[in-house]
């Protein structure tokens, strides 16, 4: 058996620089910030939702340092994420997921609901890890969803909120970043977005991102040579919406959110050497240390992801919103991986170790 881990290696942060765009700015004091969420498909103060919920805003996300749903979820209660890599991610809340979240199988269904706002974007295999970049906030709701949520959410429901285009001001911003891994390769990143406003009642905003992801698992090789860093990869990606409010009544937003993954290895350490100890092959044996696997054949993951919706809202009464959410879903996941090691789930251990 093949074994996945969360890996914690240190990093030295090289650059991290936030350039506004024209962004106004308003002085509020010491005034406490009143949180807004729509758990229950309605605007409310997060003290009025009679279940329980946590909500990162987007200043709570950035000084935390989160960027996706696996670093978010150490600072939420109730939540948890197996990493399997980048596009991989297995949500599970109070203890319940999808599949066996101890390998890579996916259940027949999905047990924590995830949603791009109105659009539901998670399935019984994995959850894409859409980059946090330009969002408003993301609303963890503890506990069975499934009246507003569907049955896909028996155990929550995570919902990211995203900024909406306005037509008050032209805004932007760009972020850079770097690191390094010990003992291990370089990564960076770099993401912008900019709204601009086209009339009164019309709204563009544009989220665009790509992310070097640096490596730190070697692959030792058959023929006696090692493959350095072989989970780098790249992730890139972005979103495009349109907000039409012809009346303080009807809004409508069409959007496209677009991410493309694509891997070259795996966070995988492998526990059991079942292919290169003395016992099992001619050839000359290895020994694994830590951050190694043995591969006998080159691996890769990709994950083309796109989504399609349009929202519309109409106000019929002061009390009363219709709301109507059209959304096409279109994902393309490639896996190649070598799956030899599961043996030792089997045979019940390494030999010569």
């Amino acid at each position: 058996m093949t074994h996945k881990r969360m890996f914690t290696r240190s990093k030295l942060a090289l650059a991290m620089l936030a350039l506004p765009v024209a962004v106004s700015a308003q002085d509020n004091g010491n005034v406490l910030e009143e949180v807004l969420v729509t758990a229950r498909k309605q605007s409310e103060t997060l003290q009025d939702v009679p279940f329980s919920i946590a909500a990162m805003t987007e200043g709570k996300l950035k000084q935390s340092g989160a960027t996706d749903l696996e670093s978010m979820a150490t600072n939420v209660a109730g939540i948890s994420i197996q990493n399997l890599g980048p596009g991989q991610s297995q949500v599970s809340i109070r203890g319940i997921s999808a599949g066996q979240i101890v390998r890579d199988q996916p259940g027949v269904k999905e047990q924590v609901g995830v949603y791009f706002d109105e659009s539901v974007i998670s399935m019984s295999l994995f959850t894409p890890d859409l980059d946090f970049y330009d969002i408003n906030r993301v609303e963890v709701l503890r506990g069975p969803q499934g009246t507003l949520f569907g049955s896909g959410s028996l155990s929550g429901t995570v919902r990211y909120i995203s900024n909406a285009p306005n037509s008050d001001e032209l805004s932007g911003s760009v972020q850079v970043g770097g690191e390094t891994v010990d003992e291990g390769s370089e990564g960076g990143n770099i993401k912008g977005h900019i709204n601009i406003p086209l009339s009164d009642t019309l709204a563009l905003r544009a989220v665009g991102y790509a992310q070097q992801y640096a490596g730190y698992i070697d692959a030792l090789q058959p023929d006696g040579s090692t493959k350095d860093d072989v989970n780098e990869g790249t992730r890139s990606g972005g979103r495009i919406a349109l907000r039409f409010q012809p009346s303080d009544s009807i809004v409508i937003t069409p959007r496209v959110i677009f991410q493309s993954i694509d891997m070259d290895g795996f966070n995988r350490e492998d526990d059991y050497n079942m292919l290169a100890n003395p016992y099992t092959t001619s050839r000359p044996p290895a020994r694994l240390g830590d951050y190694e696997q043995f591969t006998q054949l080159e691996e890769s993951f990709e994950d083309d992801f796109l989504l399609v919706d349009l929202t519309a809202t109409i106000d019929l009464t002061e009390d009363m919103t219709l709301t109507s959410v059209s959304s096409y879903t279109d994902r393309d996941v490639l896996v190649l991986r070598d799956a030899t090691a599961l043996n030792g789930s089997i045979t019940g251990g390494s030999f010569g170790e």
